[in-house]
């Protein structure tokens, strides 16, 4: 791999095997760093190690190894240099300390296909009055979330958050919060394009058509695969429909939210979003939304408006595997087109017991 290194292999290699006697899985700071880490190319690599211990980080040999130090601590410069600036957020050390903002892109963003749909959806929801929303709505705390999980580099964020959605509402209508299979959307949602990209509309509406199994019985593999619904068997989750938020709003998002979890959309190709650890993100970002991602929640803190978000990259990114994005009052995109798509699945209270069908029997829609 082609790049100028500010120290030798030789020195690099000498200097691991000097501090790897005393790197251990060491407390780190809520950024990962201090400041006496950035005063020696020693503490550096030792600050590196530990890193890679934290993060079950292993390379192919000495030259990966000497590369991604090089990104690393160029990263961390990016990162110590954004924290002084006092923003509300902080960035730090996270899983991604050693990938590229390219090489983080091709990984983990642009995963969303690019699709207009015109079809009328059960339900648009409109209502721009906010004055009699609760506060703070935070879906965790009503047992309606399941934990945070890692899409890893198959471009599934589009089936993470339907299915988290879906999971909410389930549990809103009948009081049991199970975890479904993303990868059956992978395998089975036609219209998508398993780890290549999708559209959490178009999961929503295979999940209302459909139904969806348990993640146990169809667990996630990180890659896409033949369609194994008919043949899995075992329960299955029905959902009534699919409903949109009318986009460009903040009211009607925060109104939607409000009733349950909902599908969004951002642009998460920044190094900001890459490396973000905590507090109210506001950018910079764009609003051409790249990452799908689950609204289960809203709030303020410090007198800033937050809207709190569920990612599929796993808890040692963010506030473990959340983020929360400012509010942008009125009418407006959002902050990384936050407000430009949003979706929800619909579920009838008649509709709200998990079915079981035989392995053998197609699925079909329950009015």
């Amino acid at each position: 791999m082609a790049m100028t290194c500010s120290i030798s292999k030789l020195l690099f290699v000498a200097i691991c095997l000097f501090v790897h006697m005393s790197v251990s899985f060491g407390d780190f700071s809520i950024v990962g760093y201090s400041q006496d880490d950035l005063t020696s190319t020693e503490r550096l690599i030792q600050l590196f190690n530990s890193w890679m211990l934290n993060h079950n980080k292993f390379y192919e040999n000495v030259d990966e190894k000497l590369y991604r130090f090089e990104i690393f601590k160029d990263n961390l410069n990016y990162i110590d240099e954004t924290n002084k600036k006092n923003n509300s957020y902080w960035l730090g050390l996270n899983e991604f300390a050693d990938l590229s903002n390219d090489e983080f892109n091709e990984k983990y963003v642009g995963s969303l296909i690019d699709a207009t749909i015109e079809q009328s959806y059960d339900e648009e929801f409109i209502n721009e009055d906010i004055v009699n929303l609760p506060e703070n709505v935070d879906w965790r705390k009503k047992g309606a979330v399941t934990p945070v999980r890692h899409q890893g580099s198959c471009g599934s964020c589009w089936a993470f958050s339907a299915v988290a959605t879906v999971e909410g509402i389930n549990k809103i209508r009948t009081g049991k919060l199970v975890e479904l299979s993303e990868q059956e959307l992978v395998d089975c949602e036609r219209r998508s394009h398993g780890c290549k990209g999708g559209y959490p509309p178009y999961a929503l509406e295979y999940v209302a058509k459909n139904g969806i199994h348990l993640r146990s019985k169809y667990p996630y593999k990180a890659k896409q695969g033949t369609c194994r619904a008919k043949q899995v068997g075992g329960p299955i989750v029905k959902t009534s429909g699919v409903g949109r938020v009318q986009p460009n709003n903040e009211g009607n998002l925060l109104n939607a939210i409000a009733k349950q979890p909902v599908s969004v959309v951002v642009e998460s190709k920044g190094r900001p979003f890459q490396l973000y650890k905590g507090g109210i993100f506001e950018g910079p970002c764009g609003t051409k939304v790249d990452h799908a991602v689950t609204a289960v929640g809203y709030g303020k803190s410090g007198g800033k408006g937050y809207i709190l978000i569920k990612n599929s990259w796993g808890t040692a990114w963010g506030e473990k595997g959340y983020i929360r994005i400012k509010r942008a009052p009125g009418n407006s995109p959002g902050v990384c087109g936050l407000y430009k798509s949003s979706y929800y699945p619909i579920k009838n209270r008649d509709n709200g017991r998990i079915q079981i069908r035989p392995s053998s029997q197609h699925l079909t829609s329950h009015e």
